[in-house]
């Protein structure tokens, strides 16, 4: 079964092109992420090293050369004046597991590109290898070499796209979906299902799946998801079932449709599922976690820590970043929900004020001034240093031209160093406020619980509901 999908990208041609043809990606057998593509300015070209050789890397290029493509996107565009807007097309297909191999993926995929744009434009088809199932990129100069004429991908376009991918996976006994529908995922959706990463989607389909195993009714689940904080929108004036039924999960700004969460969570595929329930069952089992990671605060020993690392340290204990030992289960508030898909964010961000012991406001800012006046003095020194590389290249002077080459290199990772301190910097100074916001929520929530499970408490112990209550005393 193959998915395809295709969006346009702005910016750099080079990025896309090396995402797409990463050797950790499309070497059969390489199964390690890079946490390189933040790094807008100097993606650094790979060179044909020894798993490359051992093993096979599947990349095909159409009317352009894999170590140039880039450079040739960027010629085509020149040539024909067409150098603004969008600088390429990135597409997708995806192949459930367990179906294809590698190189068949990438046989399917190399003819799908030649038959929907070898003809005008020039393409990078690469399998990346490194999921638990295969699937093909595509990289598409939005420029035709051919005639000079853009890409727009219109819906024409894509159906036509999908329904030759449809036909070569018949032709190589791969099952298709007959009948697509839904909702499309965009690449930041995509990508982070790829990387096992949760996204709004994903928890709003978890949730509903545990709903699902508390009911025995739909309005039981309707209850269960009511419980959970989502606002639901089933019917509309006079009690008339709406045509789209919708949700909206706690503190979101709009509502999600049913039939486009996915297959199997419209809501007559949820009344079905239901309807197999033969016992109701625990609603939030255990949940599994990960290893706790382990924070070390650097400073005086003893010390309480205040300010945004307290903050951050406690947000992330909410969220189950930073766990005690042993490790709770409890399942994540409703009420940080919307920063669950943003884990990775803030473990960083929370590491980065541990080490570099920032604890106000005043401090974050004075950092961030540190790291932009550093990035403005390498980069002068960088171009300074690209100035002399082609001064000695025009000489031929090979051996100084590697050593000059080697200092770029340094101070190309220090200004990439930098610069991701200046990133994390303006995310702090943009999310604290919210977060400390969403803490003191849920601190008045917990209080609230507590007071009204203490309540419970005593009243359970003077006799529950009262007499008239107790069965044989009506």
């Amino acid at each position: 079964m193959a998915v395809t999908s295709i969006w346009p990208i702005k910016g750099r041609v080079d990025r896309v092109i090396n995402y797409a043809r990463n050797p950790e990606k499309t070497t059969e057998g390489s199964y390690e992420e890079q946490a390189s593509l933040h790094a807008i300015d100097d993606v650094v070209e790979y060179a044909a090293d020894d798993m490359k050789t051992e093993r096979r890397s599947y990349v095909s290029c159409l009317n352009c050369r894999e170590d140039t493509a880039a450079a040739q996107f960027m010629e085509t565009k020149r040539l024909w004046g067409k150098l603004g807007g969008r600088v390429c097309y990135h597409g997708y297909q995806s192949f459930k597991a367990d179906e294809v191999t590698a190189e068949t993926a990438h046989e399917i995929g190399v003819k799908l590109a030649q038959e929907l744009w070898g003809d005008r434009f020039e393409v990078v088809v690469a399998t990346h290898c490194n999921t638990g199932h295969y699937h093909n990129h595509f990289v598409i100069n939005s420029v035709s070499w051919a005639d000079g004429y853009k890409f727009y991908n219109s819906p024409a376009d894509y159906a036509r796209m999908r329904e030759v991918s449809d036909r070569l996976c018949r032709e190589y006994a791969i099952s298709v979906i007959e009948n697509p529908g839904g909702r499309a995922k965009n690449y930041a959706e995509w990508q982070a299902e790829q990387n096992g990463k949760p996204t709004h989607r994903g928890t709003i389909r978890a949730d509903i799946d545990r709903a699902i195993l508390a009911s025995t009714t739909e309005r039981d689940f309707l209850r269960v998801m009511g419980e959970m904080g989502y606002q639901l929108k089933i019917r509309g004036k006079g009690g008339k079932s709406l045509k789209y039924p919708a949700l909206k999960p706690p503190d979101a700004g709009g509502y999600f449709r049913f039939h486009k969460l996915g297959e199997g969570y419209s809501l007559d595929e949820i009344k079905e599922r239901i309807l197999h329930n033969l016992q109701k069952q625990v609603p939030f089992p255990e949940m599994e976690h990960r290893p706790p990671r382990r924070y070390r605060v650097r400073g005086k020993p003893r010390k309480k820590v205040t300010g945004l690392r307290a903050l951050y340290f406690r947000y992330c204990y909410e969220l189950h970043i930073i766990v005690k030992r042993p490790a709770s289960v409890k399942r994540v508030s409703f009420l940080l929900r919307e920063d669950i898909a943003k884990l990775d964010r803030l473990d960083a961000e929370t590491r980065f004020l541990g080490k570099q012991h920032i604890s106000t406001i005043g401090e974050l800012t004075a950092h961030r001034e540190t790291a932009s006046a550093e990035i403005d003095t390498l980069t002068a020194q960088r171009q300074e240093l690209r100035k002399e590389l082609r001064r000695l290249d025009r000489q031929g002077d090979t051996i100084a031209v590697d050593e000059v080459k080697g200092k770029i290199s340094a101070l190309s990772s220090r200004i990439r160093a930098a610069r991701k301190e200046v990133v994390l910097c303006d995310g702090i100074a943009q999310r604290s406020g919210q977060v400390k916001e969403n803490l003191e929520r849920l601190i008045k929530q917990k209080e609230i619980e507590r007071k009204e499970l203490t309540q419970y408490e005593l009243f359970r112990r003077r006799g529950g509901a009262g007499r008239e209550a107790v069965p044989g005393n009506r």
